[in-house]
C-alpha cells in the first residue's frame, strides 16, 4: 500500500519544475514565511531591482569581452525594459503611487563595484549580482503574487514570474558554465 504511493511522490518529485529544484532552500523558505509587504513596498523595491537589472546589463553589454554574458545582458535590457512598462500600466490601473526611479544605497554601491572591474572579474560579479537579484526577486514575486494586498498589482506579479523564473535558471546556467555552483 505504502510502496505505490511512495512511488508516486518520487514521480512526482522527479516531474517538478527544474528552476524550482534548484532553488536555493532561502527562497522558498522565504516566500512561505515571508509577511505580506505592502503595495507601495512591493512596487518600491521592483522599481529598484529593474533599474539595477537594466542598469547592470547595460555596462555588462560595454565592459564583457565575453559573448554569452553580453547576450545575458541584453535579454536582461530588453525583458526589463518592458517589465518596465507593465509596471507603469499596473500602477496607473491600481490608481497608486508611481514609486520612484533611482536605486537605492545598496544598489548603486553594487553598481559602482561593477564599473571598478575589468574582464573576468566583471563577469563574475555581474552574474553573481545577476544570480542574487534574480533568487531575492523571485522569492519576493512568489510571496506578493500569493499575499499581496493590491490585486491588479498581484496580477502584475504573477504575470512577470514566468519571466523572472526564466531569467533565474538562465544566471544558474550562466555561472554554472563560468566555474560557479
Amino acid at each position: 500500500m505504502l510502496r505505490p504511493f511512495a512511488l508516486t511522490l518520487i514521480a512526482m518529485a522527479a516531474a517538478a519544475p527544474p528552476v524550482f529544484a534548484a532553488d536555493p532552500p532561502s527562497t522558498a523558505a522565504a516566500s512561505a514565511t515571508t509577511p505580506a509587504m505592502s503595495v507601495d513596498e512591493f512596487l518600491g523595491k521592483t522599481a529598484v531591482g529593474n533599474k539595477f537589472e537594466i542598469d547592470s546589463s547595460k555596462l555588462a553589454i560595454s565592459k564583457s569581452k565575453s559573448e554569452t554574458v553580453k547576450a545575458f545582458a541584453n535579454e536582461m535590457v530588453k525583458d526589463h525594459g518592458q517589465a518596465a512598462v507593465k509596471m507603469k500600466q499596473a500602477v496607473t490601473d491600481a490608481k497608486v503611487k508611481a514609486p520612484t526611479d533611482s536605486l537605492d544605497a545598496k544598489h548603486q554601491a553594487i553598481y559602482d563595484d561593477l564599473k571598478k572591474k575589468d574582464d573576468i572579474a566583471f563577469d563574475r560579479a555581474y552574474v553573481d549580482a545577476q544570480m542574487q537579484g534574480h533568487v531575492d526577486t523571485v522569492a519576493m514575486f512568489e510571496s506578493y503574487a500569493k499575499n499581496g494586498d493590491n490585486p491588479r498589482i498581484k496580477a502584475f506579479a504573477n504575470d512577470l514570474l514566468p519571466t523572472l523564473r526564466s531569467h533565474l535558471d538562465h544566471v544558474k546556467k550562466l555561472q554554472t558554465s563560468m566555474g560557479k555552483s
